[in-house]
């Protein structure tokens, strides 16, 4: 009897065991004849004709428990002996049920569609390499090519064209059921099943692919999930510097699929161009769908994948309820219908760390989160991640969170993403919450659009949830209606330090260039630079509604511009539309309302409650009146507040300082009016003939205007105690 030798195995050889290489025989085959052994078990591979068989080499192995077989390089060899429920390799497949190697050199096993071609018993194992399995074909049952129940290493081979087809059907090419699979170096291409894993159906049991190209592989109709990889039960599955390509599955993830009770990892792997057609909102995951188990993914590009089919989501990746992982990988240009490009979160934990999650899309079903989208009760982390490029049909161009979410953004970068909704609630081009709790922290929020008919919030939209901004630059962002740089409708919106700068609203009608409250909610902005934002019509900086409430603490509210053109319109830093607005310390300068009537180039109080507080209103510009503050109706104060070197004109140009139209009322305490400048009247304080304004205990000098030049009434009420006013004023 031939002495066996053994060669290099890899992973192969742990997941063996086998014995020393003196206790195995080692058989030639040396026809390509489907034929079976004469006298399985005599240790002579010889059919009746006296020639080695592969079928007779292995039926010899079986009998002596194991073997290496050795393969005609190039050679094919083609399963004609059909045959059903027999185990023992005589008809059929080819039973496996000891320990097998079997090297191809090269050859190829046909399985001609008659039958699967490998079937590993449990307790048995086999390792082939440098082999080509193709033509592999069950009815009803599972495993095209191969079935382990034992142990199976493939390496530097090919498994192709191959079907389970029938209900319940599962594993085109492998369908490992509860054993140990390795698959080395080789690739799996064009299987299909009906149920499940196109190519790989893992049934419980521990799998592993290194190296590994999935590619082209079809699972579905009934009901369609892994295209590639499908996982089923309390199973364990690696993927390592592996590749799933083109694969396709009818209802959820086109490339790979992992149980409610699964653990997969997918580490230095290329997940691209797959596709799952599912038409549900819960289903998709073009590139990978996630069950409720637990799915990590590491050092992976997840790029072009669809799911576009009726309201299929995540494009890239769908986590339904489970735990995901996502770090040091790229998601890039993944495609969805309903929602989330790159990834749908419906529940469940979904962590994004040191990522890229670019050039996604959705829409326009409705489309929302072309980045990510969160559904229901799920957290969401984005940390040391650039949300880059994404686009959304309706909001949430770059990442979309629940109503009951919570999403929270650290040491990011969210940039150049859009959400394309024409409702005024609608937008939010870089992020969107509807309602949940969305933190950002330490992040840049850079050059986002809302560009829908009436879209708002070109940076961030919050809809009556929580928003909490903290040390955030929020730049160079647009939206068509309100909201450059953050739409606030209803809710809490918190800012606390950054930047709000260079954002963009307009033209309809452009209010809040930096940020916009719509509602009944609460805004608080505190220790933030708010600059140089531009708004089409009211307020440049930040913009009050009437039954809002918003706080403006220790702020440089600075080069700020609105450019509405009615009386009615301005507030170049600070516009209050019958709100209450407080604004403590800091300092608003340099703002402009520069249309052609524009009012109250640092702020502007239409008819509510604005209250100044410890502020320096300085070198702010308008074209009609207040150059510093315009006061339409409501009710204004002004408390050790420095109102200085502002001007207004020519159109008129009254109020150089503070103007107050119609039955408002004024109150001026310990403060400074000083070299304020009026083209007409008034070049400190200008009161109107239904207005009620008081001054005590302030300084008022130094103004200039063609009359009045600190102080104007025009018919209404004009008190001054303990006030400093030269004669004459």
């Amino acid at each position: 009897m031939p002495t066996s030798r053994l060669f290099a195995l890899g992973h192969g050889a742990a997941v063996l065991a086998l014995l020393p290489a003196s206790a195995f025989a080692q058989f030639t085959v040396n026809t390509t004849a489907d034929t079976p052994d004469a006298n399985p078990g005599d240790g002579i591979c010889a059919d009746a004709a006296g020639n080695c068989s592969l079928r007779a080499a292995i039926q010899e192995s079986n009998a002596l428990g194991g073997g290496v077989v050795l393969l005609a390089p190039g050679a094919v060899y083609s399963l004609t002996l059909t045959g059903a429920g027999e185990d023992g390799a005589a008809t059929g497949d080819l039973d496996v049920t000891g320990r097998l190697v079997l090297r191809g050199n090269g050859a190829t096993i046909d399985g001609l569609g008659a039958d699967r071609i490998f079937d590993v018993a449990s307790g048995a194992s086999l390792l082939v390499a440098g082999l080509t399995v193709t033509g592999g074909g069950v009815v009803g049952e599972s495993g095209g090519a191969f079935r382990n129940r034992g142990s199976l290493a493939v390496q530097r081979s090919s498994i192709t064209n191959s079907v389970a087809s029938g209900a319940g059907a599962s594993g085109g090419g492998i369908f490992n059921e509860g054993g140990t699979l390795r698959v080395l170096d080789s690739s799996i291409e064009g299987c299909s099943a009906e149920r499940a894993g196109g190519a790989i159906e893992a049934n419980a049991g521990d799998a592993e692919l290194t190296g590994t190209l999935v590619q082209a592989n079809a699972a579905g109709p009934n009901p369609g999930n892994g295209g590639g990889l499908h996982l089923t039960g309390a199973g364990q599955v690696r993927v390592l510097d592996s590749s799933f390509f083109g694969n396709t599955a009818e209802a959820e993830g086109g490339g790979l699929w992992n149980s409610s009770d699964g653990n997969m990892t997918v580490d230095d792997t290329e997940v691209r161009s797959n596709e799952a057609r599912g038409s549900a909102a819960d289903q998709g995951g073009g590139g990978l769908f996630n069950d409720g188990g637990s799915l990590t993914v590491r050092r992976t590009l997840v790029r072009d994948n669809l799911a576009v089919t009726g309201s299929g989501s995540g494009g890239g990746l769908l986590n339904d309820g489970g735990q995901v992982s996502v770090e040091l990988s790229i998601l890039r240009a993944n495609r969805s219908n309903r929602a989330g490009g790159g990834v749908e979160a419906k529940g469940g934990t979904t962590t994004l760390f040191n990522c890229e999650l670019s050039q996604n899309e959705t829409g326009a079903s409705p489309g929302n989160g072309g980045g990510l989208h969160l559904t229901g009760e799920g957290q969401v982390t984005v940390e040391l991640t650039d949300v880059i490029g994404n686009r959304a049909g309706a909001e949430g161009g770059g990442l979309w969170n629940s109503s009951t979410g919570t999403m929270t953004v650290r040491h990011s970068v969210v940039m150049n993403n859009s959400a394309s909704g024409d409702a005024s609630d609608q937008g939010g081009g870089g992020l969107f919450n509807d309602g949940g709790e969305l933190r950002v922290e330490n992040c840049t929020v850079s050059g986002n659009a809302a560009d829908g008919a009436a879209g708002s919030g070109g940076g961030l939209l919050n809809f009556g949830g929580l928003v909490t901004v903290v040390g955030t630059r929020m730049e160079g962002n647009e939206a068509q209606r309100a909201g450059g740089g953050i739409e606030a409708n209803g809710g809490t919106t918190d800012v606390d330090g950054g930047v709000l700068w260079m954002n963009r609203c307009g033209p309809a009608p452009g209010n809040g260039g930096a940020l916009h409250l719509t509602g009944a909610g609460t805004v608080d902005v505190t220790g933030t630079a708010v600059q140089a934002n531009e708004a089409a019509a009211e307020g440049g900086g930040l913009w009050n509604s009437a039954v809002g409430t918003m706080t403006v603490t220790d702020c440089d509210v600075s080069g700020n511009r609105a450019s509405g053109d009615g009386a009615d319109r301005g507030g170049g830093g600070l516009f209050n539309d019958g709100g209450l607005l407080t604004v403590s310390g800091g300092t608003l300068s340099g703002n402009e309302a520069d249309g052609a009537a524009g009012s109250g180039g640092g702020v502007l109080n239409d008819g509510g409650e604005l209250v100044l507080s410890g502020v320096t209103i300085a070198g702010n510009r308008s074209q009609r009146a207040g150059g510093g503050v315009e006061a339409k109706l409501g009710t204004t104060s002004l408390e050790r507040v420095r109102l200085h070197g502002n001007q207004t004109g020519p159109a008129p140009g009254n109020g150089g300082g503070l103007h107050l139209t119609g039955a408002g009322f004024v109150d001026v305490l310990d403060s400074s009016v000083t070299e304020n400048v009026a083209s007409n009247e008034g070049g400190g304080l200008w009161n109107s003939s239904t207005g009620v304004m008081t001054v005590t205990s302030s300084r008022i000098g130094a103004n200039l205007s063609l009359v009045g030049d600190n102080l104007f009434n025009d018919g209404g009420s004009f008190t001054v105690d303990g006030a400093d006013v030269p004669l004459g004023g």
